[in-house]
């Protein structure tokens, strides 16, 4: 009868309920307590809201008793003739105890089963990455309303990643006029809010690598490491992202910011990121890294930065895409880091990389995706697969935990509500390991997160990330609708289409072989009849879809044009490559490419807005404009 989100290890139920409840006499463990009035969490209120009937008299006892050989985040509970008995060691072990509390009360309509159950989580850590660094930056409300999600899916670490102007750094707004930083006052307002849901807010700045934006100034960009771009795996120019590591006005400059970001947080944790540092020893620092390697630059800094959180009173969290194929490297990582390692495909698995750190006595955490960004409505049974095997390696290698990102990679055009299911699923396989029933999170998502009448939104927004496999094109941490639009490898002929298509493959073919995934066929065989079929019946699902959440309307939306953006880039593609060579059919199909990508983008703008910081659309949507001036060109060239 009873469904419990995410699974218990262990649940014994026996004859009886409590029925009405008017009252509860409360003794709570003194400790316990103490943790939960520091963090801002009510326990009265919240054993008084588990109350059915104030007015029947039943009064019964709810006792709360430290138990120190639980489990920190563990808890046991007890539903007795007597009323409740919940054992844990601290105050996040009760908040636990009294979410299960919550939905056995759902679930049974207002009655609590008599039962026992013990739990604690498979893993310490279970955490979000969500990425406001890149365009797009959420609302106050929105921020606020994704900690009371990610709290009740126990999840305890959330990170917002940063590596532009996205927190308000006072010194430098006259830089970044048009934006809309989070500012201090409301990163100390999300901190004391997430402590209070015993959620882990920690500081996300990058150091290294992705500082384009930065670089992109003229006060920064003699900062650079390649001030003047360069050449992206023999594929394209970039402009310059990595700092000079081996410049001293680079450690003075992101340690200045870095002082000013701390003053927001309370969490002893630092991830100062440094991934992908991609252009590292190609300029200025060519001979130094001639001389003695590329590893050795890039440990050097790290040491510093390490060095730096120390002084800090925090823990240094970084990327390990630079020392996790060189074992030499890992071991001389300072052993006080914990290291994070990524990888989005399902098809490539986390053990190698784990079973290294696990050997070299590093901490570490395990980082899948939610496989949204470049995707528009995500690819689920990719997520799904990639979630699953970070925790059972985390699990079997001693790893801290996981965190999965939700990165905003060209555009950042995806709704944060397709990463839904991706959350819940952390949550679930985070918490009651990597064989739990993922039956659990459908009824946690429909119920709770949903609220919907019709029991299949979860399932539909599933559903809506595998439009991806009709497409049938070898791409990876992306699918071919999202691919044709977006900034990667822009054009303005066909030619130049056709270029960034060839590109798009090698650069895939190079994604595969680093993560050691079998190659495919590098050909593109779009069923675009049977993706128009698969989408509208998604279209009919939606519709069937009795939302009654806050945001119910505004996921429907989200879905609805979610569809029309794959549509539309499956059109593209489909008309570019296949009616080329008829005139009219042709000019037809891009002048109703055109009105398709006008109005879906203004209805783009009204769901960005309903959820976030209006600054970033415009850089955002820049492309969907470049697109627009394409397909009047195009159209008056075949006049």
């Amino acid at each position: 009868m009873y469904k419990l989100y995410p699974e218990p290890v262990s649940v014994q139920i026996y004859e009886g309920f409590l029925n009405a409840v008017s009252a509860f006499h409360a003794d709570i463990d003194g400790l316990i307590l103490a943790q939960c009035e520091q963090a801002g969490f009510s326990v009265r209120s919240a054993i008084d809201g588990l109350c059915t009937d104030k007015a029947c008299g039943s009064t019964y006892r709810f006792c709360v008793n430290r138990q120190e050989s639980l489990h920190a985040q563990g808890y046991h509970l007890l539903i007795h003739a007597s009323g409740i008995t919940i054992d844990a060691a601290s105050g996040a072990g009760l908040y636990y105890g009294l979410q299960t509390l919550r939905q056995l009360l759902d679930q049974g309509g207002g009655r609590l089963p008599f039962l026992e159950i013990d739990d604690y989580p498979a893993l310490e850590l279970r955490g979000i990455m969500l990425d406001i660094g890149r365009n797009k930056i959420p609302s106050m409300e929105t921020m606020y309303s994704l900690l009371d999600m990610l709290s009740s899916m126990r999840i305890n670490h959330v990170q917002f990643y940063m590596e532009g102007y996205c927190y308000q750094y006072k010194k430098y707004s006259y830089l970044f006029s048009s934006d809309t930083p989070v500012t201090g006052e409301e990163f100390r307002a999300l901190d004391a809010y997430a402590k209070s849901r015993f959620i882990d807010l920690v500081p996300n700045q990058n150091v290294l690598g992705h500082m384009e934006q930065w670089l992109a100034t003229p006060q920064f960009n003699p900062l650079a490491e390649c001030e003047d771009g360069f050449i992206f795996e023999n594929l394209f120019w970039r402009p310059p992202m990595t700092l000079d590591a081996n410049d001293p006005e680079s450690l003075a400059f992101v340690t200045e910011i870095l002082d000013e970001l701390l003053e927001n947080f309370t969490s002893p944790l630092l991830n100062v990121n440094m991934d992908e540092p991609f252009e590292l020893g190609q300029g200025k620092n060519k001979e130094t890294v001639q001389k003695s390697g590329k590893a050795a630059l890039y440990l050097d800094y790290a040491r510093k930065i390490n060095d730096y959180c120390k002084s800090k009173n925090r823990r240094m969290m970084m990327w390990g895409d630079q020392v996790l194929e060189n074992p030499d490297s890992v071991e001389a990582l300072p052993k006080d880091i914990i290291l994070l390692d990524w990888i989005y495909e399902g098809d490539a698995h986390f053990e190698t990389h784990a079973r290294l750190m696990q050997r070299t006595g590093l901490d570490y955490c395990l980082c899948p995706g939610t496989s949204s960004w470049g995707s528009i409505t995500g690819r689920t049974d990719n997520m799904r697969k990639n979630i699953i095997d970070a925790a059972d390696c985390a699990i079997r290698y001693g790893g801290k935990g996981i965190i999965t990102t939700d990165w905003g990679d060209l555009g950042h055009w995806q709704y944060i509500s397709c990463s839904y299911p991706a959350f819940s699923l952390t949550g679930l396989y985070g918490w009651s390991g990597s064989g739990a029933d993922e039956g659990s999170a459908l009824l946690y998502c429909n119920k709770y997160l949903y609220k919907d009448a019709s029991d299949t939104a979860y399932q539909t927004a599933c559903d809506l990330g595998n439009y991806y496999h009709y497409e049938h094109a070898p791409l990876y941490n992306t699918t071919l609708s999202f691919a044709v639009m977006s900034s990667k490898y822009t054009f303005d002929s066909l030619e130049e289409f056709d270029s960034k298509m060839q590109r798009l493959l090698t650069l895939s073919a190079n994604i595969a072989r680093t993560n050691h995934i079998p190659p495919k066929e590098p050909v593109i065989a779009l069923d675009y009849k049977g993706l128009t079929e698969y989408l509208d019946g998604l279209e009919e699902k939606i519709s069937a879809l009795r939302l009654s959440c806050d945001d119910g309307p505004l996921i429907i939306g989200e879905m609805r044009n979610g569809i029309r953006m794959i549509r539309h880039g499956a059109m593209l593609y489909h008309s570019l490559t296949g009616h080329r060579q008829e005139k009219e059919l042709f000019k037809e199909e891009l002048a109703d490419l055109y009105k398709q990508l006008d109005a879906l983008l203004k209805e783009h703008y009204s769901l960005w807005i309903a959820r976030n910081r209006q600054g970033g659309f415009d850089k955002s949507s820049a492309h969907m404009f470049h697109l627009l001036r394409f397909y009047r060109k195009m159209i008056k060239e075949l006049a």
